[in-house]
């Protein structure tokens, strides 16, 4: 019993190394299908308000949205179901280096 609880110890102060190594702040690209402005209104009045998300960027002409969120709040995953959603699956998915964020 007591190798568990110092298991769940160990567990919790990992979680919390973690969130202090995360930064608050990450950006993901994401290659959609944008034909028009009703895509690109669909896409800011749902993807903007999905929880973490700080700001989005859609580019019609490069068929891309560019999302800086919070790690401690949202993934990847969760935004690319987000897209799925509203009918707009994702294509790819592109991480930029940290030093363009």
């Amino acid at each position: 019993m007591a190798l568990m609880c110092v298991s769940i110890s160990a567990a919790a102060d990992n979680q919390q190394a973690a969130k202090k190594q995360n930064p608050k702040k990450a950006t993901v690209v994401f290659t959609v299908e944008i034909d028009c402005q009703g895509c690109i209104d669909k896409i800011q009045h749902n993807i903007a308000f999905e929880k973490g998300v700080r700001d989005l960027l859609i580019n019609k002409d490069e068929q891309q949205v560019t999302i800086v969120y919070n790690p401690q709040k949202t993934d990847i995953e969760t935004l690319k179901k987000a897209f799925q959603k509203i009918g707009k699956p994702v294509y790819s998915v592109e991480i930029p280096e940290a030093g363009n964020n």
